[in-house]
């Protein structure tokens, strides 16, 4: 991510031991470590997250061109279909 090596590493320690000291760099360490880490699952979710919604998006777009009239707004003009209802007639056969 950011092409460190260890001599660029190397350098940054010995800079961060004489600036803040060898009492308090492990604990700044720590944190640090403990920031890295947060930031980098952060990182991830984001990741993980944009990735399913791209699957969805890619998936719903497979709808669209499967079954263009399945997904599209009824059309106002035309009457709705209703539900045929059975005759009273009928349910008398199926009983007997």
């Amino acid at each position: 991510m950011f092409d460190i090596g260890w001599p660029e590493l190397l350098v940054i320690c010995v800079v961060a031991l004489v600036v803040v000291g060898p009492e308090d760099l492990p604990k700044i360490m720590h944190t640090l470590g403990v920031w890295t880490g947060k930031a980098r699952r952060m990182f991830l979710t984001i990741e993980h997250d944009l990735e399913r919604l791209g699957a969805e998006a890619e998936q719903l777009e497979r709808a669209k061109k499967a079954a263009p009239d399945a997904l599209a707004p009824p059309d106002p003009s035309q009457p709705a279909d209703e539900p045929e209802e059975e005759e009273e007639g009928d349910e008398d056969d199926e009983r007997q």
